[in-house]
């Protein structure tokens, strides 16, 4: 039964798709792109009930009815999975979940890597919320201030910038690049930082 992986960026299906070629796991995967449910400028997400609308039109209209699970790459969207399950009856994972459970294991201070700025706060409820669960004392710290995911599709520039926001930042344990469209820079950043990086597309396709 395959997997359904639903995309707001092309460059957020790239990457997925890369990722899926290079661990050559024998899943079935089918892909699913829908520019219109974000808007890469933005720097305001509402969350509500049109947000949801758009995400859960964004789903169905590609569901084939064999499907295993749903993930959500798009990590604002990450806070309606579990409404989304209970409204279609399917499982349906946060983009950033397996990778948040990773780095927390990481260390206290966790570098935060957030391309898209309404996602951050999505992302670090979730990463507190696993914290407390597994009680667990971490700290986040913010690596990104600009929307660099409004040139993500500019490779050499979102480079510069992810590799310029994590080489200034404070000491801290690891790092978490939370969004799918961050993935292929995992090695330079690992290597200009030499702590441990998590990405969260990674971290997803190696639970898969």
């Amino acid at each position: 039964m395959p997997i359904l992986f639903v995309h707001a960026a092309a460059v957020s299906l790239a990457a997925t798709q890369a990722g899926i070629e290079r661990i050559r796991k024998p899943v079935a995967i089918r892909h699913a792109l829908a520019t219109d449910i974000v808007d890469p400028r933005a720097m305001f997400f509402a969350h509500d009930d049109v947000d949801y609308a758009r995400i859960r039109h964004a789903v169905t209209s590609h569901l084939h009815g064999d499907e295993s699970r749903v993930i959500l790459s798009c990590s604002v969207y990450n806070g309606f999975a579990s409404r989304l399950e209970n409204d279609l009856g399917l499982p349906v994972e946060r983009s950033d979940e397996a990778g948040a459970r990773l780095v927390t294991t990481r260390g206290e201070r966790i570098g935060l890597a957030v391309s898209y700025p309404p996602s951050y706060a999505v992302v670090e409820a979730r990463l507190m919320e696993i914290s407390q669960e597994e009680g667990r004392a971490t700290t986040l710290v913010p690596l990104l201030a600009d929307n660099a995911f409004a040139f993500a599709d500019d490779v050499d520039r979102y480079e510069r910038v992810l590799l310029a926001a994590v080489a200034d930042a404070p000491e801290v344990d690891a790092i978490f690049l939370a969004q799918y469209s961050m993935d292929p820079y995992a090695p330079r950043i690992s290597e200009a930082t030499r702590v441990p990086v998590v990405s969260a597309l990674e971290a997803t396709l190696a639970s898969l």
